[in-house]
């Protein structure tokens, strides 16, 4: 059966994408200081801790992520100063900055595109790409949160700011069995990593983010950060394959199929030790640790 045809095929220019990026909003004024007090090396952790407590909705959604299942830490985490000094200011501060785009775009733009589910996407991605540096012994790399929450920006960015478009995007992508990706470069003529990583530019964030987000599907294209950007591949994978895909009507990922792909054995010949059994148990291991954060992280952008 022949897919579904699009007739407006690449109709967003590359300027109005431009323009319409450079119109976002910046990081919040009070995200921002705090994320400029945690890089002084002369700030204390004291004195960060108290700043970010004049913020008191922020301060709870980073004790949430803080205390999560994904972090094992053996005790609870009770306040920003415990917070600080188990995770350290660069992990606080890219939860900072994920919160801070969280606020930016929270506000529903259009019916029809399932925001919750979104973010719901996003924060399981997140908490996969921490415990896959746990796994693969790749520690103190505070860009994994940050980019496992942020690599599917563009996608919201198209949403709001280009509705009709994803609109058709979502229905390409539904009966034409075909990715994300693809579908948006018939529809838009670029694709939401490259508009996502072209945000993250705008915003000032860390280069090694926006390449992570950059290459989220296809890391063997980075040629600096590829670990990380394995990391961050891998986490979206398993975020689906734990049932929490962008959108229920993209084609489901077969673990057969993937483990035997050239995609999985550029993963291997990285580094990785994967196979069937491993990603397997690693679904079992994220699946388990969702339940257990029903009432904790995977609340964390309830309003």
């Amino acid at each position: 059966m022949k897919g579904k045809k699009v007739m407006n095929q690449g109709s967003i220019t590359i300027d109005k994408l431009i323009q319409t990026i450079e119109q976002i909003p910046t990081l919040p004024i009070v995200h921002q200081k705090i994320i400029e007090i945690a890089e002084d090396e002369n700030t204390s952790l004291q004195s960060l801790a108290e700043f970010i407590k004049q913020d008191p909705a922020l301060a709870i959604r980073i004790l949430k992520i803080a205390n999560s299942a994904f972090y094992s830490f053996l005790s609870e985490i009770s306040s920003i100063d415990h917070a600080l000094t188990l995770l350290g200011t660069k992990e606080v501060t890219s939860i900072v900055i994920g919160i801070s785009v969280y606020e930016v775009f929270s506000k529903d733009g259009e019916e029809g595109i399932d925001f919750k589910q979104f973010w719901k996407h996003s924060i399981v991605c997140s908490q996969v790409a921490k415990l896959l540096g746990t796994h693969f012994n790749i520690r103190n790399d505070d860009t994994l949160f940050v980019a496992g929450l942020l690599h599917d920006i563009g996608k919201l960015l198209i949403c709001q700011h280009f509705y009709k478009e994803s609109i058709q995007i979502v229905d390409l992508v539904a009966s034409n069995n075909t990715s994300f990706g693809e579908a948006e470069k018939e529809i838009l003529g670029t694709t939401h990593y490259h508009i996502g990583a072209k945000l993250l530019q705008r915003w000032k964030l860390p280069n090694k983010i926006v390449m992570e987000v950059l290459f989220h599907h296809a890391p063997w294209h980075d040629k600096i950060y590829v670990t990380s950007s394995i990391i961050i591949y891998l986490a979206n994978i398993l975020t689906k394959l734990a049932g929490y895909p962008f959108h229920q009507g993209e084609k489901p990922i077969d673990t057969y199929e993937f483990v035997e792909s050239p995609e999985c054995d550029f993963v291997i010949k990285s580094g990785f030790d994967l196979d069937y059994e491993s990603i397997k148990n690693l679904g079992n291991h994220i699946r388990e640790f969702i339940k257990a954060e029903a009432e904790n992280v995977m609340t964390v952008f309830d309003d």
